[in-house]
């Protein structure tokens, strides 16, 4: 009697109960994060250390962007797979047998790459924040409100005189952020090295010496010590310069991949935002923060002067936006040197001219599906402001100098 039938269905019921069980297992961690912040901090201090020891360890052995790579890979495999489907329909499903293997292999690699997704960056959305763990301790109790907690403490508003009781700050307050601020990078632009064009430039290792910034880091802040994977560039800088990304972390490689194109300045603090991510901070604001944080600790003037630039365009937009852009308000403070004006750029005029001779959609619809695609994972992550989030380290930084500069 023949029961290769009976064989092949028992196998494809095992087949489907795997995978229903990887499912449930997938959501059961998804939901466990997204209602428990203490689970995503037992997470991140004793799980997610052992992927970044192990396989980000592997992949920072290779010398080019992983991350770049799976991301063509999984173009190619869709399209092949779509490619596939539509000549088996045209031959009357003479490739069948070949559809559905490849709808088996899809399927299975799409669950890895969830599971993939969700422990390297899902999670981390639901964890304490950097303020939440180390910046709350600098403002008195009575100022200890109930936005420290749920994160929106970051994001500064300011009504009439006084910031909305989200943060307790004045106007007065960012001022002197904001003038201190510009003072910093006004100093240290006139002591860093400039070539005869006028362009920044630095002669040791950025990449190393941004890393070794965070490794110093560490030092004060527990959660950043240990290994740090090396920092590669991106490979297609010119189509992440057309949606104006200075640097990504990829989940799925765990790499800290920074734009080649971006004018020097940009590097050493994108380094270290990337490497924030690698180290479980996936909020772009705490990222913000700790890049910042890495640079203006360095014991090199550069990447101080790179730092205190990182933030000079947040605090001094928030700053202009709460005098009601008064020129005359806004003139009456300390005045932004050309030579760091010229300094406080994305790309040079060259590397754009490269970029879009090197475009097939043009770079503002780019910019703007970028924009929306960021915007829409942010909230689906349980971010509300979206894109926003990168502001809010305005409120970090007050929170920062609070008891220092005012």
């Amino acid at each position: 009697m023949d029961n290769t039938g009976e064989k092949t269905n028992h196998k494809v019921k095992m087949h489907k109960i795997v995978y229903a069980v990887g499912i449930a297992g997938m959501v059961i961690i998804n939901a466990a994060s997204w209602q428990s912040v203490k689970f995503g901090d037992w997470y991140i201090k004793n799980i997610f250390p052992v992927w970044l020891n192990t396989y980000a360890r592997l992949t920072s052995k290779v010398p080019f962007s992983v991350g770049e790579i799976m991301l063509i890979l999984a173009v190619a495999v869709t399209v092949f797979g779509i490619g596939l489907w539509i000549v088996n329909l045209i031959s009357r499903q003479k490739y069948k047998k070949a559809v559905k293997g490849f709808g088996r292999f899809y399927t299975w690699t799409f669950l890895a790459v969830s599971y993939v997704m969700t422990l390297n960056c899902f999670i981390l959305y639901h964890s304490s924040s950097f303020s939440d763990k180390y910046l709350a301790g600098r403002v008195e109790e009575e100022m200890m409100v109930a936005s420290i907690s749920d994160h929106a403490v970051a994001q500064v508003h300011i009504k009439d005189d006084t910031v909305t009781n989200e943060t307790a700050y004045t106007k007065r307050e960012l001022a002197v952020l904001r003038d201190y601020i510009v003072e910093r990078c006004n100093a240290l632009e006139k002591v860093i090295p400039h070539d005869d064009s006028g362009d920044a430039y630095y002669a040791g290792d950025l990449v190393e010496a941004s890393r070794q910034a965070m490794m110093k880091l560490g030092e004060d802040y527990d959660q950043l010590s240990g290994f740090y994977v090396t920092p590669k560039y991106l490979s297609f800088s010119d189509f992440f310069s057309q949606q104006y990304i200075m640097g990504y972390y990829f989940p799925f490689s765990m790499e800290a991949n920074i734009n080649s194109m971006m004018y020097i300045t940009n590097v050493a603090p994108t380094i270290c935002h990337e490497l924030a991510h690698t180290k479980g901070f996936i909020y772009e604001d705490d990222a913000n923060m700790i890049g910042y944080l890495a640079c203006i600790n360095s014991d090199e003037p550069f990447l101080q002067y790179c730092g205190y630039l990182s933030v000079l365009d947040y605090v001094n937009r928030d700053f202009y936006d709460s005098i009601g852009k008064d020129q005359k308000v806004y003139q009456s403070h300390v005045r932004i040197s050309d030579g760091v004006a010229g300094d406080n750029i994305f790309l040079t005029r060259e590397n754009w001219q490269t970029v879009e001779k090197t475009t097939v959609v043009n770079t503002s619809t780019v910019k703007k599906m970028s924009d929306a695609l960021m915007d829409t994972t942010l909230k689906l992550n349980g971010v509300e402001e979206g894109m926003l989030q990168y502001n809010n380290v305005v409120g970090l930084l007050l929170i920062y100098y609070d008891g220092e500069l005012y």
